[in-house]
């Protein structure tokens, strides 16, 4: 996992523009479990810079995604969540809720499934959705 002045290294290093909304997002995103979307971000965001656009927000995520910081998860069809673990894993998404959680998956699965994808092709990311309900709404749905 990365801290926000690797961050900062990383994307100086890579050519990006350091501004301190960037680094605003960077020390938002340090270290969350939850996967944010672009409304989080700038309702979290909006006291301190005013001016904050959506473009720099989703501007920033491509941003960091490119430098290896983030993935960019498209698991709800309504909008664009943020994930600041860049490592390879999976995601489950409850479709009563919408609760968004990490899930484990064995790296050998990762890699099984890409060499099965690349054969003629070249692989540059690879995200697993799960789509289903959570134990807790299951459970609220059970109760009644």
């Amino acid at each position: 996992m990365w801290n926000v002045e690797d961050g900062v290294h990383i994307l100086r290093n890579k050519g990006f523009k350091i501004t301190a909304q960037r680094i605003s997002i960077l020390k938002l995103l340090h270290g969350r479990k939850d996967h944010p979307s672009a409304e989080i971000i700038y309702q979290e965001l909006k006291k301190d810079f005013p001016t904050i656009s959506y473009a720099t927000i989703y501007g920033t995520a491509q941003v960091l995604a490119e430098a290896g910081l983030v993935q960019i998860l498209s698991i709800d069809e309504k909008k664009i969540l943020i994930d600041s673990n860049p490592t390879p894993h999976a995601h489950f998404r409850c479709s009563c809720c919408g609760k968004v959680e990490d899930v484990f998956v064995p790296s050998s699965v990762f890699q099984t499934l890409q060499q099965g994808a690349s054969s003629q092709n070249t692989i540059n990311a690879t995200q697993i959705y799960f789509h289903g309900t959570c134990a807790s709404c299951s459970a609220q749905a059970t109760a009644v």
